[in-house]
């Protein structure tokens, strides 16, 4: 008897390794969003956020991004400094600085249908994004 603990840990390993225990804690890993506003101010066409395990992925208009993200007590999310590409895009820098700040600044989610809105402790949305489907 003193064995099945340990078949226990080691049943349970496959499931911790591949993500399927995480994936009830991280409710957004796996999906992309287009950006629709930040701040209210409505997103230029191919502004992107995809979610994975451990960081999210995306691009400003202008340049590509990505940073570390924390949504283990849903819905609170912390999304760490975003690093990203440093072309120069004539008229997309302001909405970038604006994207990749908002990003580190919100505290929690709220997934409405097809939107997912991104907020600060208040409740002020400082990003509203919708889902991507495949003719996106």
């Amino acid at each position: 008897m003193r064995c099945l603990p340990i078949l226990i840990v080691f049943a349970a390993a496959p499931l911790l390794s591949s993500g399927a225990v995480g994936l009830e804690v991280q409710p957004l890993a796996g999906s992309i969003w287009s950006v629709v506003k930040v701040q209210g101010v409505p997103a230029p066409a191919g502004a992107t956020l995809a979610f994975e395990v451990e960081r999210v992925t995306g691009h400003s208009g202008c340049n590509a991004f990505w940073a570390p993200v924390d949504y283990s007590n849903p819905p609170a999310i912390d999304i760490g400094a975003p690093q990203s590409k440093r072309l120069y895009c004539a008229g997309a820098m302001s909405f970038e600085r604006a994207y990749l700040a908002a990003l580190e600044t919100v505290e929690s989610f709220a997934i409405e249908g097809d939107t997912l809105k991104m907020m600060m402790h208040d409740g002020d949305v400082f990003l509203e994004l919708r889902a991507k489907t495949s003719g996106d």
